[in-house]
């Protein structure tokens, strides 16, 4: 599912477009032209039905790396299943690379979330090998140039994304914030409400004026106007409010 010249959907679960497992984050492939990566990797229930849409992408190359925003089951817990299948290495934050390393359950909420039926009791997580720790620092894919971008709020360890082939970008913002300024805000020690406005005016920042693309790890994706989005969420905190929750 081709959304911007340079950015396919590959993966996606119920609050999306149901390409794979509905458990399943969002998952973006970039394409670098001689290279390419994924963004986020589902929760590994859904890995065949991403694989089969990577190649029906037809890139010059398959996604040699798979970058995760974020350790939450739906967005990396398919990171290790995924990276062997298409031959790739994952990158993640330092914080979210020991999570997938121990596959610590705990830590990246899955257990929790299992217990309350949010994930079926059959998925687990798997240790997956991390060579890649990502901090605040720029990449090449072909070329296209991805900066990764700090933010925690939503999640300890929480990346988000800036691609660039010049002409435009894209933003891949995984669950630190959605479509129309949406948050989605959990009970969780790592959940930091300063922290989440701090990271949203961060991008704001960094995208400036320029024709930005909104892509997030669940819902409605806009294909331009970044900028709004991120201006909603600035103005709740702004007011004293809390942006709009993604969930009703």
């Amino acid at each position: 599912m081709r959304l911007l010249d340079r950015v396919h959907l590959v993966g996606g679960g119920w609050l999306g477009y149901g390409l794979s497992d509905r458990h399943d984050s969002h998952v973006y492939l970039v394409d670098g032209g001689s290279e390419s990566v994924l963004i986020d990797a589902g929760c590994g229930l859904g890995t065949a039905a991403i694989v089969d849409r990577v190649a029906a992408a037809r890139l010059e190359k398959s996604a040699g790396r798979v970058l995760v925003t974020h350790g939450h089951a739906d967005h990396g817990g398919g990171a290790g299943a995924l990276a062997r299948a298409l031959g790739a290495v994952v990158g993640a934050s330092p914080e979210v690379a020991t999570m997938l390393r121990e596959a610590d359950e705990d830590a990246t909420g899955l257990a929790i979330a299992r217990s309350v039926g949010t994930y079926p009791p059959h998925l687990r997580l798997e240790p997956s090998t991390v060579e890649l720790e990502l901090g605040a620092q720029a990449l090449a894919v072909g070329d296209v140039s991805i900066t990764v971008v700090p933010t925690p709020g939503h999640a300890a360890g929480h990346l988000c994304f800036l691609a660039s082939d010049g002409d435009q970008q894209a933003l891949f913002t995984g669950d630190l914030i959605f479509a129309r300024g949406r948050v989605a805000i959990l009970g969780t020690p790592d959940t930091d409400l300063t922290a989440l406005r701090a990271s949203i005016a961060r991008l704001r920042e960094l995208v400036g004026d320029a024709p930005t693309a909104l892509l997030p790890g669940h819902g409605s994706i806009a294909v331009t106007g970044a900028q709004d989005h991120l201006d909603i969420a600035l103005d709740c905190f702004a007011r004293g409010a809390l942006p709009p929750p993604l969930l009703p």
